[in-house]
């Protein structure tokens, strides 16, 4: 059973991504108040691990890794690394080419979920680090990732942080049971900035089809920000 996944995620008024990108708030606080207020609202869903797709997770290591071996091939494989940190951090990487300057990210312990194409020397070096694994056969069916991230390190919940692609991808399979959405008070404005779902489908595809939102509360909070929550029911 894969775990609880709450897609956690602060955008703009207009539901863009970019922090870097929104107008400042009106009266003079730093952005990186409001940010810390989002950090703490992530915090209190309780969750055992947090989640970044590979574009975030790459601004935290933004180097790759250059393989010299050969890919593993199919067939699961699970290393359970360090686990010292009270949550876990999980991302995806079905390149397996992240080069991990660490075991942690923010003090938690990481576990990167890949795709058959992970070489052995890159799943030495992760081991190396003391950085847990899981190898699927198809790393973009995130139902049997997550139901391995459940069964072979018992994590129940997941805050899904972004970005956009994978908050799509979860969307179109299924897998939200909860939408917690942080809006800062500003604007991006641009029609070409990445917005909260970005499902890389066709243009006939509805990655939402079959979905519903029921609010469960609506919460002003510090600084100008709403919290919004969601509960996703299949329809």
């Amino acid at each position: 059973m894969a775990p609880k996944v709450i897609c956690h995620i602060m955008s703009s008024v207009d539901g863009r991504l970019l922090p870097g990108r929104w107008t400042p708030p009106f009266d003079g606080t730093k952005p990186a108040e409001l940010f810390k207020e989002y950090a703490a609202i992530g915090a209190s869903l309780g969750t055992d691990a947090w989640m970044f797709g590979k574009a975030t997770a790459r601004e935290a290591f933004p180097y790759r890794f250059m393989p010299k071996a050969g890919p593993v091939g199919k067939g699961a494989l699970v290393f359970k690394g360090k686990r010292q940190s009270a949550r876990m951090f999980i991302t995806v990487d079905p390149e397996a080419d992240i080069f991990f300057t660490s075991d942690r990210l923010r003090g938690d312990n990481i576990l990167t979920i890949l795709g058959p194409n992970a070489t052995t020397d890159y799943l030495a070096a992760l081991e190396e680090k003391g950085i847990s694994y899981i190898v699927c056969d198809d790393p973009t069916d995130l139902r049997t990732a997550l139901e391995m991230v459940a069964e072979d390190f018992g994590i129940a919940s997941v805050s899904l942080q972004g970005g956009g692609i994978i908050d799509g991808a979860m969307l179109a399979q299924g897998l939200l049971d909860e939408l917690s959405l942080v809006i800062y008070p500003g604007i991006d404005g641009l029609a070409s900035a990445p917005s909260v779902f970005e499902y890389l489908g066709q243009a006939d595809e509805c990655p939402a089809a079959g979905q519903a939102l029921q609010l469960l509360s609506a919460e002003q909070r510090p600084h100008g920000i709403v919290w919004l929550r969601y509960r996703f029911h299949k329809l």
